[in-house]
């Protein structure tokens, strides 16, 4: 062992292991014509993390130096608004280091003066992955985006921007301009980015033609999302839609029917309320009385319910 063994030496922290040592001899384990020299490294011996070759750092440096010089050519490029040469030169600073999010969030820029929206997408991306902390990142996801006209998710980029920076007015702007375009837009991902499914598309578009007004339309789709459903709750809710499209059309027989139709699988106040309101203008008020007292026990605060429950009373008590 070494406590035993006076030939062994110990290499001190900050020795060189290139320095002369003396052998020094263990009788009591090796021959004596035999002279034994032991030497323990300083890696083996110190818990200090071991230092990357010079070369490596030196090269690394070097590589750093060679992006930041292409990245000040890019950019004299792009300030000239010559946005071709500027992603050349972009490209051989992200060659050179991947690691700056600068970069890609620079050649992202020059690619929107191209109007290569989607290679502009993907480098806002690169961004993001970089520095998720970054409100540039999310600046330039969303202007990706908008400019792909996709809209939602250009909406979801700016929140984020904003949970980085939540006083930032020009991001705030850009959210309320992203949700305006976002309410004439059909969604095909939900929050989350996932995509929709045949039936949650068909929805969107009714709900897209809803809001310019054409009910015709959107009763098609709502029809076809109907048909689309997987299951029953989403069948309830699609129902309840074009009931509020009949609506529009002073179609009270058929509100009053799909209405029925979303209650049946799950009575929610809002269907209650919209088949309760059809049943008044048929002047079928007693109906019309049960639905709103149901709405009361779903919701006690719903004030249309109370409203409608002493309007209808009244109506019945003269009639």
């Amino acid at each position: 062992t070494v406590g035993q063994c006076s030939g062994v030496v110990l290499l001190e922290r900050g020795e060189r292991e290139n320095k002369p040592h003396t052998p020094l001899h263990c009788p009591s384990t090796f021959p004596q014509h035999t002279h034994t020299q032991i030497l323990l490294s300083l890696e083996c011996t110190s818990k200090r993390a071991p230092q990357p070759p010079l070369n490596t750092a030196v090269t690394n440096m070097s590589n750093k130096k060679k992006a930041e010089e292409a990245k000040a050519q890019g950019n004299k490029f792009f300030v000239a608004k010559q946005y071709k040469q500027a992603i050349e030169w972009y490209t051989k600073a992200i060659q050179a280091d991947n690691t700056d999010a600068t970069f890609y969030s620079n050649r992202c820029a020059a690619y929107m003066g191209e109007n290569r929206f989607e290679e502009a997408l993907a480098d806002s991306e690169a961004c993001v992955r970089l520095m998720p902390n970054w409100v540039k990142s999310y600046y330039r996801k969303g202007a990706a985006l908008v400019a792909l006209n996709r809209h939602d998710e250009a909406a979801r980029a700016f929140r984020k921007g904003l949970e980085c920076e939540p006083n930032n007015d020009d991001l705030k702007e850009k959210l309320a301009e992203a949700e305006r375009q976002a309410r004439y837009q059909v969604k095909r991902t939900d929050e989350h980015g996932n995509a929709l499914s045949r039936a949650q598309i068909e929805k969107e578009e009714g709900n897209v033609h809803f809001r310019e007004s054409r009910y015709e339309k959107a009763i098609e789709k709502y029809t076809r999302a109907i048909d689309f459903a997987t299951t029953e709750e989403e069948k309830s809710v699609y129902y309840s839609n074009r009931a509020t499209c009949y609506a529009q059309l002073q179609d009270h027989s058929q509100v009053v029917a799909d209405c029925s139709s979303s209650i049946t699988i799950k009575p929610t106040a809002k269907a209650l309320i919209r088949r309760a309101l059809a049943y008044e203008n048929l002047e079928k008020y007693k109906l019309a009385l049960t639905d709103m007292r149901q709405v009361q026990e779903i919701d006690p605060s719903a004030r249309v319910a109370s409203e409608s429950i002493a309007r209808l009373t009244r109506m019945i008590n003269h009639m």
